[in-house]
């Protein structure tokens, strides 16, 4: 025979072993709500009292966690209630920022305890758990190394210059690149190889939850040909994430340097011009002052016979 012997339950409302909170993109806060039951089959009222506490977690975690903290089962009842947990998964201290890695299985644990008390005496405990993990979040940044005074280095005329591109992770889970652009702005006769680097599709970046693994790093040599004038470049990347397929641009600002001026603009080109044409023309002066002379001594020659 089934035992009928009155008794008590505590437990949620669902049976999900893990439990996703869904951050903000911007803000990486969340609320999270769990429904529990309390079940009563005494013929006589309990009181049960409630205590919540969050597990170990990569991160100390600043949740606030809202529940009533004592609750009145009337008998023969099943009552359903609700835990409210909200908080951020991001974490701002001096040295920085971090966040709550969405790589690994779980982030960390809700402990949820109920104690029956009869006549102000405690009788047994219950707990429930849930495990936390939060949602992932995707995101790029992209910056360039070497930098002084917010310009990438000084390339000149018929050389080469090399320059670091980071990929970094702005979210909380690992990433893969799905398509990598670069380009010249202002200077069309620039180039770039990029064969030696890291920077290709498929690559993974932030592997590990550690803030000195959370990019990739790629050497690019810049070359600008003997003929480049003096000018004011860009060098713009663009990468695309496979985890929310956005792009995200980096651009350094650099210089190309002539060092020798052989190049020049199109106004002292046509003054260069200008001037080889006075050169012809006063080239023309000597034929036309021997076309005068020829025809002064045969003029002198006719009235010399004439005379005579």
């Amino acid at each position: 025979f089934p035992d009928s012997s009155p008794d008590w339950n505590f437990d949620w409302e669902d049976d999900t072993d893990i439990v996703i909170l869904q951050l903000d993109s911007e803000t990486y806060n969340f609320e999270l709500v769990l429904d529990f039951f309390i079940e009563n089959s005494y013929p006589f009222p309990i009181t049960i009292e409630l205590d919540s506490e969050i597990g170990e977690s990569e991160s100390d975690p600043n949740w606030e966690l809202d529940h009533d903290t004592q609750i009145s089962a009337e008998a023969n009842s099943n009552e359903t209630h609700q835990i409210k947990i909200s908080g951020s998964g991001k974490m701002c201290q001096t040295e920085g920022c971090g966040f709550w890695s969405a790589n690994n299985n779980f982030l960390t644990q809700l402990y949820f305890t109920a104690t029956l008390n009869i006549a102000e005496q405690q009788q047994s405990e219950k707990e429930i758990t849930k495990k936390l993990q939060p949602s992932p979040i995707f995101g790029f940044d992209v910056s360039f190394e070497p930098l002084i005074q917010g310009k990438g280095p000084l390339v000149k005329s018929g050389t080469t210059e090399m320059v670091d591109v980071i990929v970094g992770i702005t979210g909380n889970k690992k990433d893969s690149i799905s398509k990598i652009d670069m380009s010249f702005r202002s200077c069309p006769q620039m180039n770039f190889n990029s064969e030696n680097s890291k920077l290709k599709e498929g690559i993974v970046v932030g592997e590990s939850s550690t803030n000195d693994t959370n990019s990739v790093r790629g050497s690019i040599e810049l070359s600008a040909p003997s003929q480049h004038p003096d000018k004011d470049c860009k060098f713009i990347v663009v990468v695309t994430s496979e985890g929310n397929g956005r792009s995200y641009t980096g651009e350094m600002e650099f210089s190309v340097e002539n060092p020798g001026g052989l190049i020049e603009d199109d106004s002292e080109s046509e003054s260069g011009d200008n001037s080889s044409t006075d050169i012809v023309n006063s080239d023309s002066l000597p034929t036309l002052s021997w076309h005068i002379t020829a025809i002064v001594l045969l003029f002198s020659a006719f009235i010399r016979r004439e005379l005579n």
